[in-house]
């Protein structure tokens, strides 16, 4: 079942008058600076070498190159790149999606995500094995199991390939990186489900206690880490030894952290985000960009939005979204996409359904923008704090109206005006054109 299509079949809306719109400026916020890696090739052959055991397994041995369901920086070309090596060195790769229950809790579902970011058997040339299948590795406390895929725990070998950043929901030395792609990405829906059924402390306290039990019992050889910068450019690329993997998503989180990019405001009235994805963010936007709820009965952080619209879904989620319920309001078109299962399963294994419910619904972009502004707390037009993003993980260009842009010249914070002022476009069916 793809979706309820459709849900919102016809929305008139008689008596809502339209809204006017403040005029928008175009510009290139400073983030934090941190280069691009360039020799991805290079940085790869060094990561292959830290391998200890790679180089004593016998030709031909079985090698499982775990990957996840995120929209990576040149991902493709960094697992391509791991597997080419692996087959040049004589082994037998082979790619098993590391994503707990995304893709619909699905083996099928798994592949199509995958497939949506540029991973396939036909562009990496090796097979794609894709089951829920886990073995269990035993309990690490009681009624807490680990447990590991069972295509990698039967390979002669494990690869991880994994992005370290913060989490979306909690603070901890450990987030996202390695250990959480050996606990909840690998440990399928079950071993997903083991880690958020217990909320925060699952996260903070459980997922290292699984991947320290997965990291003892399965053939793990290397992890390839990776970290972003606030431009989403691939900065860090480094093979990672299992007994490190620890020691890596510490250091390498803290690194993240110290350049991630943000929304440079306090409080904003309206935000408009114009794409949602598992690709993007685990919660579709990032929460800790926009601020809104984590865990039920987290307070809000700043910054502090008053109304958010969130326009569309990205192709590589595949109708799964999740981390709609901390919009506002969103179309006709995106509630029409929604794959209602993915969704549901993702929020019931996550333990958070308040993400997956749906905002209210308007037939067009213009009109869920023109009602974004009707409640957002600031009826004088010239003194409306809103910005349109691309997504919470594109930060650095953005339209906003003149209040944001004066704090931002403020502080020094605007590389460039690639936009003067001027209203909002949009297409004759209502969508926005932002040029973002």
């Amino acid at each position: 079942m793809k979706s309820l299509t459709p849900l919102f079949p016809e929305l008139p809306l008689p008596g809502l008058p339209e809204q006017a719109v403040p005029e928008f400026v175009g510009v290139t916020v400073r983030q934090p600076e941190f280069s691009a890696l360039e020799d991805i090739d290079g940085a790869l052959d060094r990561a292959l070498a830290s391998a200890d055991g790679l180089g004593s397994l016998p030709k031909g041995a079985r090698i499982a190159v775990a990957v996840g369901s995120r929209g990576i920086a040149r991902l493709p070309q960094v697992v391509l790149g791991l597997v080419r090596r692996l087959k040049d060195s004589g082994l037998a790769p082979f790619i098993v999606p590391s994503m707990g229950s995304h893709g619909g809790g699905t083996a099928e579902g798994q592949v199509q995500v995958l497939a949506h970011l540029g991973i396939s058997e036909e562009t990496m040339g090796v097979p794609v094995l894709s089951s829920m299948e886990t073995v269990d590795l035993g309990e690490v406390e009681p009624n807490v199991h680990a447990h590991v895929d069972r295509n990698a725990f039967e390979a002669d070998g494990i690869v991880v390939v994994a992005r370290v950043k913060t989490h979306t929901n909690f603070e901890s030395d450990i987030e996202s990186g390695l250990c959480k792609m050996v606990s909840v990405g690998l440990g399928k829906a079950t071993g997903a489900r083991n880690v958020h059924i217990y909320g925060r402390r699952g996260l903070v306290e459980l997922m290292p206690r699984i991947a320290a039990r997965s990291l003892e019992k399965a053939k793990f050889l290397l992890g390839v880490a990776v970290v972003e910068n606030s431009h989403k450019q691939l900065a860090v690329l480094e093979g990672v030894r299992p007994e490190d993997f620890f020691a890596a998503d510490r250091r390498l989180l803290a690194l993240s952290k110290s350049h991630a990019p943000a929304l440079p405001w306090p409080q904003i009235d309206l935000l408009v985000v114009e794409y949602l994805g598992k690709d993007i963010s685990g919660t579709g936007m990032d929460l800790k960009v926009i601020g809104r709820e984590g865990f039920r009965g987290d307070p809000l952080r700043p910054p502090y939005i008053n109304g958010i619209v969130t326009l569309r879904l990205t192709q590589a989620t595949d109708g799964n979204g999740i981390g709609l319920g901390n919009a506002d309001f969103t179309t006709r078109d995106t509630a029409n996409r929604l794959d209602i299962r993915a969704m549901y399963i993702n929020g019931m294994t996550s333990a958070c359904m308040t993400r997956v419910r749906i905002p209210a619904v308007l037939p067009t972009e213009r009109l869920a923008i023109q009602a974004g502004l009707r409640v957002c707390w600031q009826p004088d037009l010239d003194l409306v704090r809103g910005c349109v993003i691309k997504s919470t993980s594109a930060l650095d260009r953005m339209l906003v109206t003149k209040p944001l842009l004066r704090d931002l010249l403020d502080k020094g914070s605007v590389s460039d005006i690639w936009k003067d002022a001027g209203p909002l476009e949009f297409a004759a069916d209502g969508a926005l054109i932002s040029g973002l």
